[in-house]
């Protein structure tokens, strides 16, 4: 057993169907691991709560002012684990995730303070400029970083074991405060910039970075190549020597009536979140899922739209620079 650890999801009303399955799968694989959900919003958690004993964090109960301003929303909401964690080490997942056998036993806090995921290969600049920052506004800002020699760091930012108070709070609020007058530097959302404060701490001797294989990413492999990866058996995940957290990552969601991607094993933790919670099997499931599912996709549509005419209204309302 870790001493004080647990594990933390961020999720918001978008992603909460997911989230439930996920904390499933905590119970199902790994047992009583403590859990905590810091949540983006106002919808009830109340559910999870009382099936999984979680622990939430909100808006309204976070003891920073500071992240209570300016870290819930996409992309920052998890940074908030590195100060407001309930425990010193913890292990981070994003909602659509799921724990699939021991993946615990990459919790090496004994000679580390943060475990990254180990890409499958070494970035290329395009790469790094895609989906993490713009290199050179990185060397313009940050002259004394070598973004260079860490192609074969920079990784997605859905998993990571982490401890709490490795960064302080100024330095946070200084990229912050950057990213507000130069929003491309980085990649939206926290990726790039949580991958370049690992990387600069690292370098700096701040902390001890370590990496691993913990995280898969579905969009990097063919669905049949993850069906026989990840198989049911007689309705139960089959063991294939692989332990690892299944990462859902990019537009195409784990629902329950997919043909486009393999939901299987989200599909099973999210019938065992049912059967935990409500006692709920076979039809009743069935339908239950289908309706959040609907939901999941009218969330997501919503906040499309509601993105599109935020965007909209700045192109319009935008100050012309014309010459005098």
């Amino acid at each position: 057993m870790i001493k004080d650890f647990g594990i933390i999801i961020a999720c918001s009303n978008q992603d909460y169907a997911l989230a439930k399955g996920c904390c499933a799968s905590i119970r199902y694989f790994i047992g009583d691991v403590p859990i905590c959900l810091i949540v983006d919003g106002t919808f009830s958690t109340e559910i999870l709560e009382k099936t999984y004993g979680v622990k939430i964090i909100n808006r309204n109960n976070v003891s920073s002012q500071v992240l209570s301003e300016r870290s819930f929303g996409f992309g920052l909401t998890k940074m908030i684990a590195f100060w407001e964690s309930p425990w010193k080490h913890f292990l981070y997942l994003d909602a659509d995730t799921i724990i699939w056998f021991n993946v615990l036993k990459f919790a090496n806090f004994k000679e580390f303070d943060v475990i990254i995921d180990k890409p499958r290969y070494e970035r290329p600049d395009e790469d790094i400029c895609s989906f993490f920052f713009d290199t050179k506004g990185i060397e313009k800002y940050y002259p004394n970083f070598d973004w260079n020699k860490h192609r074969q760091h920079y990784f997605c930012t859905g998993t990571f074991f982490g401890s709490r108070d490795i960064f302080s709070l100024d330095e946070y609020v200084e990229i912050l405060n950057l990213i507000s007058h130069e929003p491309k530097l980085f990649f939206p959302g926290e990726q790039g910039f949580l991958n370049f404060m690992l990387c600069r701490a690292a370098d700096e001797g701040r902390i001890r970075l370590g990496q691993e294989s913990i995280q898969l990413l579905t969009p990097d492999f063919e669905l049949q190549s993850l069906s026989k990866r990840f198989p049911l058996s007689q309705g139960r995940p089959l063991y294939q020597h692989e332990d690892v957290v299944i990462h859902w990552c990019g537009p195409n969601k784990p629902t329950s009536n997919t043909t486009k991607i393999y939901s299987e094993p989200m599909n099973f933790s999210r019938r065992k979140f049912l059967y935990d919670a409500f006692n709920e099997t076979g039809i009743k499931a069935k339908i239950k899922l289908n309706i959040e599912d609907i939901q999941l996709h009218l969330s997501r549509y919503k906040n499309k739209i509601i993105r599109r005419s935020k965007s909209l209204k700045e192109q319009l309302f935008r100050t012309p620079n014309v010459a005098n």
